[in-house]
């Protein structure tokens, strides 16, 4: 068997587009999409072609040189169709009722499957059979060794093309179901369970899925960390979200009157010198998408393109506040993986230390929000902080569900799986329904790291607040470590950066004292 891997994916996606009404091709057949994009599309049989090669001389003692060459091409190559890929979604996300580019998105993605099958195939049996395995230990995904070397190359390509297929199925299935409003919500859920209680058979759930995300902390201690935030920090939240009542609400959901990327452009540079370049180089190279209105998909995430030493945004703009929250965390995201250049085959994702940099980036703008909002900035000030609040509690309640059905995967029904859920979420106030988390869905596993972010993120907050400085520094070495390259874990690097052990009760419980201090008086000043 086979064990389902995590593919690079998006950062901070909050909402999946179901593929539906598209049928995956092979790459060998002609698309029906226009001759432009044809000639875009990656060349899989090439790929296919350099595997074979590394085939035939991997047994060569004497082929060893030509043997490195050929699997910098393969990784070069995969780095190339994920790049195709992800611009292809970007184009479709952003005009998601142009068939030509959703079938070429769903082309696209097929390829991207079948290109790292393709090298992945190549770099397990070249570590299992070469006679310098040595040079392919690097590369070789050691969970599915068993896989690859019981198949052959045009089953590997196969299957790849099917957990493609696979992938579009499982997404109609559960829009299908989840924005049916003739459902009742209590079914909507339970059928939305049996899905996701599918999906997990496709996984290792040992650990409920950690390995998958390179986490330094056990399933067990985020549900302890799960009792202290329900404990701690849910009155906290309830507290701010009382203050923010009233006529508050009606100004935070008033269209705002600024253009998000023209104030990201204006005070970036003040973050300091990395800062500026990277915001030099969104706006001089025209990497960001901005997408409103109806046509097109509505969450905001961004992509590394390894290949390319590059990265893009794509966000979807609400005119309001919110806006220039969302355009701040995909800029932490930007600033901190446009220059990683892990190949697409070697990453090894750490979500925790990714969204800490995108959540705390969004901290580091609040010193301006007087400037870029008037006389409403406490109000959006305070806002930030609900929100972070919000993700911080939201995130460790998903995190518990996940960790609990993994336990009971073999004994647990759709119907119990949907009340679970519930459960959960009353315990601490949250007004989510199973239906509505998407990751659980694309990423299980993912969605525990904006409630593991929201730490330190919340701890930049009251940094910005008592040494803007201070802050900037601890930032810009935040911003510096890979969460792609596999060699660093959260906790290590949270202390490393001078911040807490958010694992350690006694850091938390210090946390939300100070959080507590600043609600009610959170103007900051730089």
């Amino acid at each position: 068997m086979r064990f389902r891997r995590i593919i690079p994916g998006l950062l901070a996606l909050t909402v999946c587009i179901p593929l539906s009404g598209c049928d995956l091709s092979d790459p060998a057949e002609t698309s029906d999409t226009g001759s432009d994009q044809k000639d875009n599309r990656f060349n899989t049989a090439e790929l296919k072609d350099k595997a074979s090669a590394l085939q035939e001389n991997w047994s060569n003692p004497d082929s060893e040189a030509e043997a490195e060459l050929l699997i910098k091409d393969m990784l070069d190559a995969v780095n190339e169709a994920y790049a195709i890929n992800m611009r292809a979604q970007i184009a479709y996300y952003a005009d998601w009722n142009n068939p030509e580019l959703s079938q070429f998105y769903h082309d696209t993605t097929a390829d991207y499957y079948i290109a790292e099958s393709i090298a992945q195939w190549a770099f397990a049996n070249g570590y299992q059979r070469s006679a310098y395995r040595d040079i392919f230990a690097a590369y070789a995904d050691t969970q599915n060794l068993e896989y690859y070397s019981i198949n052959s190359l045009t089953r590997a390509i196969s299957d790849a093309r099917n957990d493609a297929a696979g992938q579009s199925k499982l997404l109609e299935d559960y829009y299908s179901i989840a924005y049916d409003e003739e459902t009742a919500l209590d079914e909507t859920n339970a059928k939305c369970a049996e899905i996701y209680l599918d999906l997990l058979s496709d996984y290792d759930v040992s650990e409920a899925l950690y390995d998958y995300y390179d986490r330094d902390y056990t399933a067990e201690e985020a549900s302890e960390v799960f009792r202290i935030v329900t404990e701690k920090f849910v009155p906290l939240r309830d507290a701010l979200k009382e203050q923010l009542g009233g006529d508050s609400a009606e100004i935070l959901s008033k269209s705002v009157d600024i253009d998000p990327y023209a104030e990201l452009k204006k005070y970036a540079p003040r973050l300091g010198e990395n800062v500026a370049e990277s915001v030099t180089k969104l706006f001089s190279e025209s990497l960001y998408t901005e997408a409103v209105g109806v046509n097109c998909y509505d969450g905001s995430f961004t992509v590394n393109l390894p290949g390319e030493q590059t990265a893009l945004m794509y966000t979807y703009l609400n005119d309001d506040y919110l806006d220039f929250i969302t355009v701040t965390h995909e800029f932490g995201h930007f600033h901190s993986d446009w220059r990683d250049t892990t190949p697409v085959c070697l990453q090894s994702m750490n979500l925790d230390i990714a969204e800490a940099q995108s959540q705390s980036m969004v901290t580091m703008f609040l010193p301006y929000y007087p400037d870029i909002f008037g006389s409403d900035a406490e109000l959006y000030q305070q806002a930030v902080l609900f929100d972070l609040l919000d993700s911080l509690i939201a995130g460790f309640a998903v995190g518990e569900f996940e960790y609990t059905v993994t336990q009971r995967l073999d004994d647990i029904s759709p119907d119990e799986t949907a009340a679970l859920f519930n459960e959960i979420m009353e315990t601490c106030g949250q007004d989510l329904e199973l239906y509505q988390i998407t990751h659980l869905f694309e990423q299980p596993g993912y969605y525990i790291s904006y409630g593991v972010s929201a730490l330190p993120a919340l701890e930049m907050y009251t940094m910005v607040n008592e040494d803007f400085r201070n802050a900037a520094s601890v930032y810009d070495k935040l911003s510096s470590y890979s969460c792609m390259s596999g060699e660093y874990h959260f906790r290590d690097i949270m202390q490393e950066c001078g911040l807490s052990d958010f694992f350690d009760p006694d850091a938390l419980d210090a946390l939300a004292g100070t959080i507590s201090a600043q609600i009610g008086a959170v103007t900051i000043e730089q």
